[in-house]
Formats: structure tokens, C-alpha cells, sequence
């Protein structure tokens, strides 16, 4: 059985998303890989909350379609990709998770955003966070943690990029 991963990139300052969900802060760091393809590799399914499944359909081609996708959402997706297994599913996130590991035996990822992430947490359904922290600081927007509850986490992993990236494993 696969672990639940969540695996994100957050500003220095612990934004996920700036204000008005700006993302242009990770633009310049787009060309280069930072293990991303290693970990997709693992993927069996991928849990997404609306409004980033949104904004991915809206901004670029959709790179998910070899593996199932769980957006959710309270309503029908409007934007829904022409490719791929997408479900979109409301309810409580354990009865989601549970539909995600039904799928495969393989790590599943919890991909954003920052509601999604704090609700896999909170319940402790995370088995392990990734997050690779981008040397910029904004000031304000989406905070990746909020108003979190304590969580205690086993550092067990760490890459340094040229870049200024800083990617941290931990054990949740």
C-alpha cells in the first residue's frame, strides 16, 4: 500500500499562492524538474481541491490524465479535462482518500491547495509532506498552514538547488 503524500512549494515566508492566487512568484522556476518527475512516478492518484483543479485547466495543458484525480468539490466541475479519470467528489476527505487508495496500490498525493493540504493534516491522513520552499517572500496571500494545529514532523529528507530551492521531506 502506498503512502498519502503531500507535496507542495511554498514562499519563504509560507504562501502558497499570492494575492488574487498569484502563482507568477514560481515562474522562474518552471524549466527545471527539482525531483518532481521521480515523485510523479510514484503516483497512483492525485486529490486536488476545485479551485486548483481550476486553475490548472485554466493556465495550461492538462498533465494528468495517466492517473486518477479527485477534485473537491460541492458542484459538477464546468471546466472539466478532456482527458484522463477525473471524479468530482463531495464529501468527507477520509470517504475520498478511501476511493483514491481503491484505485491503486501506489503513493497518493495531495496536490493543493492550502484548504486541502490544512484538512489532510488536521485529521492526520498525511503520511508524509514534501515541500519545496521557494526563496521568495510576498508578504501576503494563500498561508500554506493557516491556523493549523500543532503537528509534530520527523525531518527525514533534504535537498539544496543552485536555484536557492530548498526541498524538505518530512515524516508526519
Amino acid at each position: 500500500m502506498g503512502k498519502t503524500i503531500i507535496y507542495i512549494s511554498m514562499t519563504l515566508d509560507g504562501f502558497v499562492a499570492g494575492k488574487d492566487d498569484d502563482l507568477s512568484w514560481l515562474m522562474p522556476y518552471a524549466s527545471v524538474d527539482y525531483g518532481y518527475n521521480d515523485f510523479y512516478k510514484g503516483i497512483g492518484a492525485i486529490i486536488l481541491g476545485k479551485r486548483t483543479c481550476d486553475h490548472i485547466v485554466a493556465n495550461w495543458d492538462w498533465p494528468y490524465s495517466n492517473v486518477p484525480v479527485f477534485v473537491l468539490s460541492d458542484e459538477p466541475l464546468k471546466n472539466k479535462p478532456s482527458e484522463g479519470e477525473i471524479h468530482a467528489v463531495n464529501g468527507v476527505i477520509e470517504d475520498v482518500l478511501e476511493q483514491a487508495k481503491q484505485k491503486t496500490d501506489k503513493n497518493i498525493w495531495i496536490g493543493g491547495g492550502a484548504h486541502v493540504v490544512q484538512d489532510f493534516l488536521r485529521q492526520d491522513l498525511a503520511d508524509e509532506l514534501i515541500i519545496t520552499v521557494v526563496p521568495v517572500l510576498l508578504g501576503e496571500g494563500i498561508s500554506l498552514f493557516g491556523d493549523i494545529n500543532r503537528t509534530n514532523l520527523e525531518l527525514i529528507h533534504v535537498d539544496e538547488y543552485d536555484s536557492g530551492l530548498v526541498q524538505l521531506r518530512y515524516k508526519v
